[in-house]
């Protein structure tokens, strides 16, 4: 079985988050695509929205796609978790693991917890981010949406999201920026 594994902090889940997942299932041949949610990214030192809820926005907006999967992995451990950590724990269940990320952090890729094992362990998917270039020995996912969840929190401007769903993550930052002022 192949798998193919998606993690970040979706603070929030944005359209470019679902154009990932879309692309990877087309492209990648996996059985299984898994978003691991973060309970802290760690190359971050805080997080907006409460992790429990990001999970549940995730398996709100992936609800009707076969074969992807939220998992509560990172969250459950209650800390910042390294990636290696997560591969190992798939590596169980899953003979060939795919790992996609996106291009922002093709820079800091060799600082990451044991990336010389974690390189061994998995085939690199990275989606593509305005004009960093993507290394040849990754796989490359074309994605052209304009949308990132940094800006978003400044600005509260669209998510590409289905309405119900981008209604509610507006609010909730909106009410956590009241709440702070």
């Amino acid at each position: 079985m192949k798998l193919a594994l998606y993690g970040g902090s979706f603070d929030p889940p944005h359209a470019g988050h679902v154009r990932i997942v879309t692309e990877a299932l087309k492209v990648l041949p996996v059985d299984r695509l898994i978003i691991v949610p973060a309970s802290l990214n760690p190359f971050k030192t805080t997080v907006r929205a409460n992790s429990k809820v990001r999970y549940q926005w995730l398996k709100t907006i992936f609800a009707d796609y076969q074969n992807v999967e939220i998992s509560d992995f990172e969250i459950r451990q209650n800390r910042s978790t390294p990636t290696i950590e997560t591969v190992e724990y798939y590596a169980n269940f899953y003979e060939e693991i795919y790992l996609i990320i996106g291009a922002d952090n093709l820079e800091k890729l060799q600082q990451w917890h044991r990336f010389d094992e974690l390189n061994r362990m998995v085939h690199w998917v990275v989606a593509s981010r305005g004009e960093i270039s993507i290394p040849k020995n990754m796989i490359s996912l074309t994605i052209n949406e304009k949308i990132s969840s940094t800006d978003f929190r400044t600005s509260f401007s669209s998510l590409g999201l289905e309405p119900t769903i981008e209604n509610e993550i507006i609010t909730y930052y909106k009410e956590l920026n009241e709440s702070e002022n």
